[in-house]
């Protein structure tokens, strides 16, 4: 894994050529125009003049493609390392990635190596390697230099949301925005357990990598996580009566959620269930039909419907009816309660 680097005798004489050949040719021209046949030979002196845009040309050309390849280079690198620290189990092959990473100058390594020593979970040989490979980019990257040293000062504190405040300000707020960027934001975010903010991250990650694709399936699953997350948040206020604050939970986890994600999540009827809760029958009842639409457990969402809609009928106003619709409301109670906990007790379907 290890990547062959010009030498710094290399880079100057290829600066040096592309400088020095349009000088050259420039004083040609000059020296031409001076001589007392140049004036008397427009035709050859018309040769030189397209023969020396020619040969800029193919210069820049040559400069263009090479600087290409070695983009080309860098991400596949890049591609090849993410793969090895995130799908091998090999700890060696996840560290040779890592020392890589520390010798290819592009802000997508840097922001990969800080995903690594900010994850805890991670083994701690590895975090030390992805550490080294920083430092070393720090010194080889002159223009990351002091934000790779706060980026390293904030994860010895432990700190990630000065972390997050440094990869905004550095890699957010330019035309060019990174995958790697808003897909470490995102973790950073779920380390603090801000699973709504995390996950608006995660999106705009998942969004740039369609067009630029360097993770496979690990942005779907952190936002599938954050979805899981964000609706238990909702539960465990609604088991303990918090219904205001589920209500909340239960909304953010909603918001944005692709049909499929609020199927699987069988949102609509635990929105029901907590303005049931709330005693706002109204929002309860059209969110059963919501439910009912999109097929949210059928059976659960078409008896709290039917007993929605018997309440909201045209009961009567006698002793016995007052008595009816009580009893009605009572069993609506009850019954949430019995959705809630089933579908907080069960795990959602990849």
């Amino acid at each position: 894994m290890k990547r062959s680097r010009p030498s710094g005798r290399s880079l100057i004489r290829q600066q040096l050529f592309l400088f020095l050949i349009p000088a050259l040719w420039l004083a040609s021209i000059d020296a031409l125009a001076s001589s007392d046949g140049a004036a008397e030979s427009p035709l050859f002196m018309i040769l030189i003049f397209i023969a020396g845009l020619v040969a800029i040309s193919v210069l820049i050309i040559t400069a263009l493609t090479r600087w290409g390849h070695k983009q080309d280079s860098i991400g596949n690198m890049m591609t090849f390392c993410i793969k090895y620290l995130v799908e091998t189990r090999n700890e060696a092959q996840k560290c040779e990635a890592a020392q890589a990473l520390g010798q290819v100058k592009d802000p997508g390594a840097l922001l990969i190596l800080v995903d690594v020593i900010n994850d805890e979970s991670a083994e701690e040989n590895l975090r030390k390697t992805a550490g080294d490979a920083l430092r070393n980019l720090s010194g080889v990257y002159s223009r990351y230099e002091q934000v790779i040293d706060d980026l390293l000062s904030a994860q010895e504190r432990k700190d990630h949301r000065k972390s997050i405040d440094i990869l905004i300000s550095n890699f957010e707020n330019r035309n060019k925005k990174y995958v790697q960027s808003a897909y470490v934001i995102g973790r950073e975010f779920m380390r603090l357990k801000e699973y709504a903010e995390a996950r608006e991250w995660l999106q705009r990650a998942k969004s740039r990598n369609e067009k630029s694709v360097v993770y496979v399936n690990q942005i779907s699953e952190l936002i599938r996580l954050c979805n899981e997350k964000l609706f238990s948040h909702g539960d465990v206020f609604f088991k303990v009566g918090d219904y205001y604050d589920a209500l909340e939970r239960y909304a953010l986890a909603s918001h944005d959620l692709s049909p499929e994600e609020k199927q699987r999540f069988a949102s609509h009827l635990r929105l029901a269930g907590v303005y049931c809760k709330l005693k706002h029958y109204d929002d309860a009842y059209q969110e059963t039909l919501h439910a009912l639409h999109d097929h949210h457990e059928t059976d659960y969402s078409l008896r709290l419907n039917s007993l929605l809609k018997e309440q909201r009928g045209e009961i009567g106003g006698t002793p016995e009816a007052e008595q009816r619709r009580k009893k009605i409301l009572e069993e609506v109670d009850n019954y949430v309660t019995t959705i809630i906990s089933e579908l907080a007790g069960r795990k959602p379907e990849s």
